[in-house]
């Protein structure tokens, strides 16, 4: 039944669940050192090695190219004798299964006693809302039951099985050396975060959300913060992504919102998974995408510099009507001047923007190494436009919240029309301190509320529903305080609704 099963889905899910952004599986390659994955079309399977010793976390279809795609990460099916069953779904035990290749027949399963009713014909799967139940599954491999909080070891690798019920009776999750952590059809990435997994296919929708909160908590209570690896959605180490809209179940009815430009259109389309990216490339966690900042930085694109820069009557006009006449071509001209004119140090620009403030002064920085980042692609490309011939400078596009720069290793940041716009601002503010090195200087300008009654209309009326401007907004002296807490010689103005400092690490 499972390769008739495997056939079917490729076929009939590819049509039904096309654009839709739900399915986001990793491709074939490694999380780390010890954690590979294969994908198998909108699934993934994963292997987790430790001294020599690997085990397997569900079994996937039964997929012809499984061995293959083994080989890509020198994982030998023959190595593998244990293997970890979230659910019975036919995309997790596809290939232990009695007509399978029996790739892994001597390997033995461990599977939660509740979810082997349905092997067992005790209990039959319903999904589409209950409507439809699936054919029995049918296995010979050896079978260990487990209960809710069980915790055993396979050589070193310590496992403690979690009861997870909702997308099926008995679905469990697996901690492994308290590290990583593998919850199958439990949790589904969004572009904002997690969702309790997708609706049409749970035994029960509103116990799959508690369960999730259950989980959150037993980790939150722990201090653990493992890496958290879903079936088809990737990977994040974030607890507040992960666990964002535990509240809210993945709407499988409709295209998703916010959007994600990560997503494949049709998620049994495997040309992008290949050997060569599976031996050189690691596999990336999930990040927040906000759909509507990106879009509106793309329409605004080609008007940004002329209304920052009072480039027109329009926009002078605009600048003096709401903004208090605040003139950021002289606020950029005050905070670049912190920076001296023959420093050699490590800057960081974030968001770097158009560079149509810092082209002058990066490009005269000739001895500094100077990274400009931005994570709209639009601003990105205007930035490279600038600067681009500059040996002395790096481009790159990525998220505040989460950046790819080392600890302490930048002797300014620089933060220009940012924090304004930033979703989140708490690990903006933790992540440009973690970068700074001690005694660095962090320099920024945004806007803040509470200075001009007219310019929060504007803020909140019209620039945070178009995507500009993300709420919330702090107060001059909500800053001031998040500042004194982060940084020593906080040097603070305020320019109408704009305010402008410098700080010391």
């Amino acid at each position: 039944m499972s390769r008739k099963a495997s056939n079917f889905q490729k076929v009939v899910m590819s049509w039904g669940y096309r654009g839709k952004e739900i399915f986001k599986p990793l491709n074939t390659g490694r999380i780390d050192d010890h954690v590979a994955c294969v994908r198998e079309w909108i699934a993934n399977i994963f292997f987790y090695t430790k001294n020599k010793t690997t085990i397997m976390i569900d079994a996937g279809y039964n997929y012809e190219r499984l061995a293959e795609k083994m080989r890509w990460l020198d994982i030998a099916p023959s190595d593998i004798h244990d293997i970890l069953i979230t659910h019975q779904d036919t995309d997790h035990v596809g290939a232990v299964e009695r007509d399978s290749d029996g790739l892994f027949k001597n390997a033995k399963l461990y599977i939660s006693a509740i979810e082997n009713r349905y092997m067992t014909g005790q209990k039959r799967r319903r999904v589409i809302f209950g409507l439809y139940k699936l054919p029995m599954v049918k296995s010979d491999n050896k079978r260990e039951l487990l209960s809710d909080g069980d915790v055993f070891y396979i050589d070193d690798i310590k496992v403690e099985a979690i009861l997870v019920p909702g997308h099926t009776w008995g679905h469990m999750v697996y901690l492994i050396d308290d590290e990583y952590l593998f919850t199958g059809d439990t949790i589904w990435f969004g572009a904002d975060g997690g969702y309790s997994f997708i609706n049409s296919l749970a035994e029960n929708n509103e116990l799959a959300k508690r369960s999730l909160v259950k989980l959150e908590n037993l980790l939150r209570s722990r201090g653990i913060s493992p890496k958290v690896i879903t079936g088809h959605t990737g990977w994040s180490d974030d607890l507040d992504f992960v666990f964002a809209h535990k509240d809210q179940v993945c709407n499988s009815m409709k295209k998703q919102k916010p959007h994600d430009p990560n997503a494949p259109y049709d998620g049994y389309d495997e040309r992008d998974d290949t050997e060569e990216k599976a031996k050189s490339v690691r596999l990336e966690k999930a990040l927040p995408v906000s759909d509507k900042i990106k879009t509106a930085y793309h329409d605004s694109k080609d008007i940004y510099d002329t209304v920052l820069t009072r480039g027109n009557i329009l926009s002078r006009a605009y600048m003096k009507f709401f903004w208090s006449d605040t003139d950021d071509n002289e606020v950029a001209r005050k905070i670049l001047s912190y920076i001296p004119d023959d420093f050699d140090g490590t800057v960081l620009d974030v968001p770097v923007g158009t560079a149509v403030f810092t082209e002058k002064k990066w490009k005269r920085l000739s001895a500094a190494k100077i990274t400009c980042l931005d994570y709209s692609a639009d601003m990105l490309e205007k930035a490279k436009h600038r600067l681009g011939d500059c040996d002395h400078i790096t481009l790159m596009q990525g998220d505040v919240a989460h950046l790819p720069i080392s600890d302490e290793s930048c002797d300014i940041v620089l933060s220009m029309n940012g924090f304004h716009a930033f979703p989140d601002k708490k690990k903006a503010f933790l992540e440009t301190h973690r970068v700074l090195k001690k005694g660095g200087m962090f320099i920024a300008c945004f806007y803040i509320k509470g200075e001009c009654a007219r310019t929060d209309w504007l803020v909140h009326r019209i620039l945070a529903k178009k995507g500009w401007f993300t709420p919330p907004f702090p107060t001059r002296k909500q800053l001031f305080g998040i500042l004194n807490r982060l940084y020593a010689n906080v040097d603070l103005h305020t320019d109408g609704s704009i305010v402008y400092f410098r700080c010391e690490k």
